[in-house]
Formats: C-alpha cells, structure tokens, sequence
C-alpha cells in the first residue's frame, strides 16, 4: 500500500479489520451525574447572543461548554417534546393537556436507569410534595414534568418517590444526587411567564442563582450539565438553543443537527442503555468530548452481509438477512457518526449524498455480533 496516498490512521483501521481482531462500537464518557435542565418556548436567537440573558451567554464561551447550533425541538406546543426527551416517543400526545391512559407502561429513561443499577430523580419548583400528581400548584405545571406521567407500579413504571420538589435538590451535597437528574424550574422562571426580556432576564438570573455551583463543580468531578428548551418561540424550524457544560466537554459550536431524541441517545449510550423509541434513528453525540470516542475498542464477531457498491455516489445498499433489530452507523475516519439508521429490510438503501469524499466505516450492530466494512465515497 501506497503510505503516503493513505493516512496512517486509515492503514490501522484496514489492518484491524482485515484480521478481524475488533469488535466495533460507540464508546461515550459515563458521568458520574447529568442534570438537565429544561426552559420554555425560545428560539435559539432569542438567547445566543442576547444581553438579556448573561449568564446563560457566558455558559457558551466557557472552555467547558458545547454549543449545539443545529438543535431542534421535535414539534410545538411544549408537553410532547418533554415527552420525547424522556422516553423517545411523544406518546400520541399533541397538547398540554394531563395525557389519558396515564400512568404509561412505555420505555422511558427513568425506568432504564433504575433497571440498569443507577439512580434518577425529576426536582420540579414548587411541586407541593413529593409524588404529588395534580395538574399545577402554585407556579409548577404538570406538563413540563415528564415523569409525572410514568408514575405507579407497573411495567417500565417509576415510584413516586423520583418526583420530588426543587427543595430536595442537594445544593451543598452534590455527590448525593441521582445519576440523572431533570430540573424543571417553575413557569415564572423557566421564561414561559412573563414579557421579554424581563422574564429571559429572570430565568436567567434563577439558573445563575440555583444551578451555577454544580455547573461549576461539574468541570471537575466527571459531572455533565445539559441546558435545553423544549421548543422555540412557535416556528417551522423550531431551532433552540442547547449547551452541554461539563469535565469530559470539548469545547466548541457544532452545527450537525441534533434533537431531543439524539441528547436521549446520547445519555443512553452513556450508561449502556437501551435505545428506545425514536431515539433509534437519531444518531448519539459523539464529537463533543474531550476523549475520543472509540469504535473499535476490543474483539470482533462478524456477520454474513453485503455492502454495495463501493466506491458509492449518492446511495449505499446495505444486504443483511438478519436485519430485525440491526442498526447501521457511517463513521469517517476520526471516529465521529456520520449518519445513524436502523435497517427496516433485507435489503436497505441508505442516502449517502451528504458526505463529502473519502474514506469511511460501516459498522452493523445485531444481537447476533457486528459486520465492519470499509467504503469510499466518490
């Protein structure tokens, strides 16, 4: 092989496959903690960049923080993007209403982490107590806390006792908060009440206010705070705005488009969680930390399976008799995806014209093992 036609990096990656040593898969940093804090109904340019909203601004510059210029709510009014973010599916809900067939038995990202041995809690301001299941009480809004709506007994179902007033939050023992923590502030401080930009202003303040000790405590305790909006201020592209704050961040703005379902997948693929619900198809994060990330960590198991053609131009065509549960990911040569599907037939053509030119991996995920290929995109 020609050395100085091919990097080194891409010579390794063929040796590796060649000899079938690998296994491929998407290795993320595992916070010690994640709180995600959710705000209402801005659009992105409504806060980046606004003298109304300082602290939140001074978030974007720090060397800790990503911005995510390409994020987007998944559709208006606020309570299904809620939903999507904490269970992968919005639950046919389409308004703010209290859902009917409450409480759900779907996935949800509360139950995984309580299966899978960690531990999650939803902090609302002013719920009144904890497991309360009314609609509102003073200015906390049912509909902006997701988990309400998963609370009982039964299956994929959490206790009450992960619903808990703001006033649990443990400011002066953050080592004691749950694995994944949502914040909900209420609606007079999560910028839904009010008149801008005053109430920006004031959300603004509340976060700088409640939340600025863990943010900085995160930067150094492996610790990761997710700031995001349920949906923009009512338009089609409903672009928002959303900050990762954290010890493992790298620095930087990224445009790749994001939504609810790839910060779900990403905390998911954290804690090697199922995927679930439309979090499937939206790829995880992973050009945003400061380690990279690995997919090709440790030993391989290949599949019968066929790639085609190669060199490709605008389509790839994916071959795999197995295909139930299998998902397909395109990595270039640094690691990052580039493209996440799942495959939906034995045989599946997958749109690739977005790619500029050069070499790239397939990886094939099934129960059954993996299939890794090389191609090159003309």
């Amino acid at each position: 092989m020609n050395t100085q036609r091919y990097p080194f990096s891409f010579i390794l990656i063929l040796v590796i496959l060649q000899t079938n040593l690998v296994r491929s898969q998407t290795t993320l940093p595992k916070p010690d903690h994640i709180v995600i804090c959710i705000l209402e109904n801005h659009s992105f340019n409504q806060i980046i960049g606004s003298s109304a909203a300082p602290y939140i601004n001074t978030l974007v510059n720090d060397t800790s923080s990503a911005l995510f210029t390409g994020s987007h709510g998944i559709s208006h009014p606020s309570q299904p993007n809620y939903l999507a973010l904490f269970s992968g599916n919005t639950q046919g809900i389409t308004d703010d209403l209290v859902p009917s067939g409450i409480p759900f038995s779907t996935p949800n990202l509360g139950r995984q982490l309580i299966d899978y041995g960690n531990t999650f809690i939803s902090y609302s301001e002013d719920l009144p107590s904890v497991g309360f299941n009314g609609v509102s009480s003073g200015n906390y809004a049912r509909r902006h806390n997701p988990a309400a709506n998963w609370m009982g007994n039964g299956t994929n179902q959490i206790s009450p006792t992960t619903n808990q007033p703001f006033t649990s939050f443990p400011m002066d023992n953050l080592t004691t908060l749950p694995t994944v923590s949502y914040v909900i502030p209420n609606v007079k401080n999560d910028m839904h009440d009010g008149t801008d930009p005053a109430t920006i202003t004031t959300c603004d303040n509340w976060i700088s206010t409640n939340l600025n000790n863990y943010i900085q405590w995160s930067k150094s305790n492996n610790s990761l705070f997710i700031l995001t909006f349920d949906e923009d201020n009512g338009s089609t592209s409903n672009q928002i705005a959303t900050i990762f704050t954290g010890q493992m961040v790298l620095s930087g703005q990224y445009a790749t488009k994001i939504t609810h379902y790839s910060v779900l997948h990403t905390i998911e693929q954290m804690y090697g969680l199922p995927v679930i619900g439309d979090s499937i198809a939206n790829a995880p994060i992973t050009y945003s930390w400061k380690q990279k990330v690995n997919i090709i960590p440790d030993s391989v198991t290949v599949m019968d399976g066929k790639i085609y053609p190669n060199p490709a131009n605008s389509y790839l065509y994916i071959e795999l008799t197995d295909y139930l549960n299998a998902t397909i990911g395109i990595f270039n040569l640094k690691g990052q995806l580039m493209q996440f599907n799942q495959l939906v037939s034995k045989e599946t053509e997958l749109n690739i014209s977005n790619l500029r030119s050069g070499y790239y991996l397939v990886k094939i995920n099934h129960k059954k093992g993996a299939l890794i290929k090389r191609f090159i995109k003309n």
